[in-house]
């Protein structure tokens, strides 16, 4: 089967998909440092870091007429209850769900796959229009059947608590996936933290090189080996400098805490000067990872979030990248990290907006689930 990625970022659907069985004859992503790693990994298929406006019916039938799969996730900030909907804003960046709906009313593939967060299944494109429910709408009107997963990523060997939704579009309803099921569902069965870093070298805060470098040990779980599949080293693995402070306060935080655990001489600083502790404190600051347990969800903030579960700084992108399910061999370009798009205007640095490593695997659609999800679309075709 042949699919076409649609909003490909840095290519965990594509990976995912890669590794059952089916071949991407292209892929569209507008964010230039994201389509440099989708291009680094994936030198043999095209890339077209364009916006996906852009693309004419003409042009669009030229290059990739003949597809049996189109799967993408449309940009999902604006769904996101952590994004601009929980003050009631409508992101324009929602609409793009109709892009997707555009690519495959010209193309009419066999299967549509469209993953997204679960605020997709409330949010709205406009005042009037739900976007999932118009998106569904509008591909009953040329003939598809879509059904609606909510999936777990932790079900399927990914060591992070993600909850996302995946719809599923065919041509042939009796081609209708009747369940995605993963082969780690039960709490009991789900990739543990202690299994996913320990092969990894020791590296304290700003420490590390985006280079290859060694391993520290031999494979030292089922996870570990899975995940060094293919691969000679350890690239991405670079860790944040951070202020003696800092490392003092992390010092301070136990295994599956977060700020709120840390006393108050080592909280943040208010800003008046008075060197007092901030009065109110979030859980979702400085979290450190359980070893008995998965991660909590990967953002495209997460440098900032997570704490090492045994060493006192923040998470390196191989270590976000592990997290994701993404395999050491996938080596992630652009910069590491991005300052933000105000103080880049200010130094007059606008050309470097953009996705940084962190930006681009915490966005990623996590590949083994994606596989999974490949795999049952491959067995429903036949």
């Amino acid at each position: 089967m042949k699919s076409l990625d649609l909003f490909a970022g840095a290519g965990g659907m594509t990976l995912g998909f890669k590794n059952a069985g089916i071949e991407s004859v292209g892929a569209i992503e507008i964010d230039r440092f994201a389509a440099e790693t989708f291009s680094y990994n994936f030198p043999d298929i095209p890339m077209y870091n364009r916006d996906i406006h852009t693309f004419t019916e003409k042009e669009i039938k030229k290059l990739f007429n003949g597809v049996d799969i189109i799967a993408g996730g449309p940009p999902c900030q604006g769904f996101s209850v952590a994004g601009p909907s929980q003050y009631g804003i409508i992101d324009e960046r929602n609409t793009l769900i109709m892009e997707f709906y555009r690519f495959i009313s010209i193309l009419k593939p066999q299967f549509c796959i469209l993953e997204n967060v679960k605020g997709i299944l409330n949010g709205r494109m406009n005042e009037s229009q739900k976007a999932l429910q118009t998106y569904r709408e509008k591909l009953g009107d040329i003939g598809y059947t879509t059904e609606v997963f909510v999936l777990q990523a932790a079900d399927f060997g990914v060591p992070q608590y993600r909850e996302r939704v995946v719809v599923v579009g065919t041509l042939d309803k009796d081609k209708m996936p009747k369940e995605i099921k993963g082969e780690f569902e039960g709490e009991e069965n789900w990739v543990k933290i202690k299994d996913v870093f320990g092969d990894l070298p020791d590296i304290n805060a700003g420490e590390g090189t985006n280079d290859l470098v060694d391993y520290k040990t031999e494979p030292q779980s089922a996870y570990q080996r899975y995940i060094r599949k293919g691969s000679k080293g350890v690239a991405n693995h670079v860790a944040m400098k951070h202020t003696k402070r800092l490392i003092d306060r992390f010092s301070q935080i136990p295994q599956g805490g977060s700020l709120l655990d840390v006393p108050a001489e080592y909280g943040q600083r208010q800003r008046n000067g008075t060197g007092l502790d901030v009065k109110k404190r979030y859980k979702t600051n400085n979290q450190r990872l359980d070893p008995e347990k998965v991660s909590n969800i990967i953002t495209a903030s997460f440098q900032s979030t997570f704490v090492h579960p045994y060493l006192n700084r923040n998470l390196t992108a191989r270590e976000g990248a592990r997290l994701q399910s993404f395999p050491d061999a996938f080596v992630f370009c652009g910069p590491r990290t991005l300052m933000s798009k105000s103080l880049l205007k200010r130094e007059h640095r606008e050309d470097e907006i953009g996705l940084s490593q962190y930006n681009q695997i915490g966005n990623a659609v996590p590949p083994r689930m994606a596989e999974a999800i490949g795999k049952v679309i491959v067995e429903s075709s036949r």
